[in-house]
């Protein structure tokens, strides 16, 4: 009689769990097929996810999967955490279903039946309160990003009319460029009289903002002038109103310690006074318990980005190198055969990263030690590989400080100068014995 093989069966992590194939319109639910009706669908209205929460909670299910979905994942994901639940929010491509094997049931029944197996890996999402000023500053990004894109089509309607402001006046949203652009609407043409509305810090002499200011009038060129600057203006409200919603969320926030005054003037910002640039950075400074912005290339926008990115608590992450990797600045690990892969990493798009980032390509002209390493890193490999690396750097300067509340202590280009003296002097010494030879020290 043949001998019956042993099955080697994946151990039984979360015996009470459920798997949710998030939709626009229904959500699927998948449990243990030990319950009646293993497999249901809710509608996306409340009533029916309040229905799907108490379905959970008689079946005394404990921890909850669910694929990140767009954003039709938000509602249930919140209900569910305030319920109680442990819920994990999955990348979808660690739950691919098989070729061929696809509908709304097989799919949550093989999300659940990963989680159960304890296959799945829930993403990195900081306390509800942090997501609440997170969104804002996202929010207020956007709006950002829109006024520069209103920015772009002024400057279109400016260069249809030749008028040459922009290549007199650096900034054509300053001051100067605002008074000349606000005199054309209200129906000013004469260009020297345009020129007399300068500001005195401006380089360029009258007369030459006067020629610039030589251009045709069309009335559709005057008309899409006018409304891009009505945009502007009305972006520029909103802006500051997310300041102020942004600052509000914050004073509700835990103080981790109290922030001293700042020893060093903070970086302006153009959107922002410098007493409120101050008081933002004292209200950062307080939620995360040390100051972000003591890192060189590091200012306020890109500090209070990390803190509602991140938030203060990075107990998620067991080492710097774990939250390195989950920024997407970690070197790639492709190894097989015993060697490194070629290719690159997969792409993540993570908006702390892209702050790191931008922070580092600032780098360039720093006078401190992070500048000189970015300077000596772009001599040696490309500018992008470059910026990634100086943002590791960074991030695991954050996480130390972040992890263990210790400030950050500038060392200076002098300490980075004799460490890569030593490391030269390490290489010569190697390469000399390689070759049977010894280095004489001369006095």
């Amino acid at each position: 009689m043949a001998r019956k093989r042993s099955q080697q069966r994946f151990e039984l992590v979360h015996p009470h769990c459920a798997g949710i194939d998030i939709g626009s319109r229904e959500h699927w639910v998948a449990v243990d097929r030990k319950h009646e009706k293993p497999v249901r669908s809710f509608h996306t209205f409340t009533d029916d996810l309040v229905n799907l929460a108490d379905w959970l909670a008689a079946l005394k299910i404990e921890v909850v999967a669910m694929e990140a979905t767009g954003v039709y994942w938000i509602p249930l994901f919140e209900l569910l955490d305030s319920r109680g639940f442990k819920v994990y929010l999955v990348n979808s491509r660690s739950t691919r279903q098989i070729s061929g094997r696809k509908s709304d049931v097989l799919d949550c029944q093989w999300i659940w039946q990963l989680m159960s197996h304890g296959l799945l890996r829930g993403a990195f999402r900081p306390a509800d309160a942090i997501c609440s000023v997170r969104a804002l500053v996202r929010q207020r990004a956007t709006k950002v990003r829109d006024q520069a894109q209103a920015l772009n089509r002024l400057q279109k309607a400016l260069s249809q009319m030749n008028i040459q402001l922009a290549n007199v006046i650096s900034d054509i949203s300053g001051v100067t460029g605002m008074r000349i652009l606000r005199a054309i609407i209200n129906g000013e043409r004469d260009p020297q009289t345009l020129a007399q509305l300068m500001d005195r810090r401006i380089k360029a002499d009258k007369e030459t903002i006067a020629r610039s200011l030589h251009g045709n009038w069309r009335l559709e060129h005057l008309h899409a002038l006018e409304q891009e600057i009505e945009c502007y203006d009305f972006l520029e409200q909103q802006i500051q109103a997310c300041d102020k919603a942004i600052s509000r969320a914050l004073a509700q926030l835990p103080e981790r310690e109290e922030a001293p005054q700042p020893s060093r003037k903070v970086l302006r910002s153009p959107h922002r006074s410098a007493a409120d640039q101050t008081e933002l950075h004292q209200a950062v400074w307080r939620v995360m318990g040390v100051d972000l912005t003591a890192i060189p290339t590091i200012g306020v926008d890109t500090a209070l980005v990390i803190a509602s990115e991140i938030g203060p608590d990075l107990s998620r992450f067991p080492t710097g190198q774990h939250f390195c990797s989950w920024l997407g600045l970690a070197p790639p690990t492709r190894i097989s055969g015993g060697r490194q892969l070629a290719g690159s990493s997969p792409k993540v798009l993570n908006r702390a990263a892209q702050a790191l980032k931008q922070a580092a390509s600032n780098a360039r002209n720093d006078k401190s030690f992070i500048g000189a390493s970015h300077r000596a890193r772009l001599t040696r490999m490309d500018t992008s590989c470059a910026i990634k690396a100086t943002a590791h750097q960074i991030a695991r300067l954050i996480y130390a400080m972040l992890t263990k509340g210790q400030p950050y202590v500038e060392q200076g280009i002098e300490a980075f100068e004799e460490r890569s003296k030593d490391r030269q002097l390490r290489a010569l010494l190697r390469k000399a014995r390689k070759l049977g030879m010894d280095l004489v020290k001369v006095a």
